[in-house]
């Protein structure tokens, strides 16, 4: 199946601009009645975030090492690899925060996290349109434009990537929050 131009334009858009509504939303949805030891399976998830944060993270550089050693099977791959834990962490990412209530920083940093996680939110949401573009151009060989494109995109998307797992952290000694 050829999609147009056109289409995966208007697909972009619409993934760029539902993603963070919903995450948005779920700041403000009850979370559901679970029970203690679904619970403690759903906070596992902020592990496995930061993990599969990590692992992007340094998937990205394999694949701008891949890239400037001209091994262009293996920057494909790894740029596909990095697409689909992006993927499985926005899922991860969304069943964590909706089952979970939000959690306020409890340490002495908290300008420093602030900081860091509004810069993340942010960046998180420009991120989006920037891969999607940035990866579709490389897959359709459109050399100039995904080159282009990724001189800003790798960039942020370490950024999201680091801070993701550094948000991670900070929260980490903080209290679970009540149910």
């Amino acid at each position: 199946m050829n999609i147009s131009d056109k289409s995966l334009k208007y697909l972009i858009i619409t993934i760029s601009i539902v993603i963070p509504v919903v995450v948005t939303a779920l700041r403000y949805l009850p979370s559901p009645e679970l029970s203690a030891e679904a619970t403690a399976q759903i906070r596992g998830l902020s592990k496995l975030n930061a993990i599969i944060n990590g692992t992007t993270f340094f998937i990205l550089i394999g694949a701008w090492f891949a890239i400037k050693n001209k091994n262009i099977g293996l920057h494909k791959k790894l740029t596909t690899v990095a697409m689909v834990l992006s993927v499985l962490f926005l899922l991860s990412y969304i069943v964590y925060h909706f089952c979970v209530p939000h959690i306020e920083y409890c340490n002495e940093y908290k300008t420093l996290y602030l900081f860091i996680l509004i810069s993340h939110i942010a960046l998180s949401a420009v991120i989006v349109p920037l891969a999607l573009y940035t990866y579709l151009r490389g897959s359709k060989m459109e050399v100039e434009r995904h080159r282009k494109l990724a001189k800003i995109t790798w960039p942020l998307w370490l950024y999201v990537t680091a801070t993701g797992v550094i948000v991670y952290l900070m929260l980490d000694g903080c209290p679970p929050p009540q149910l």
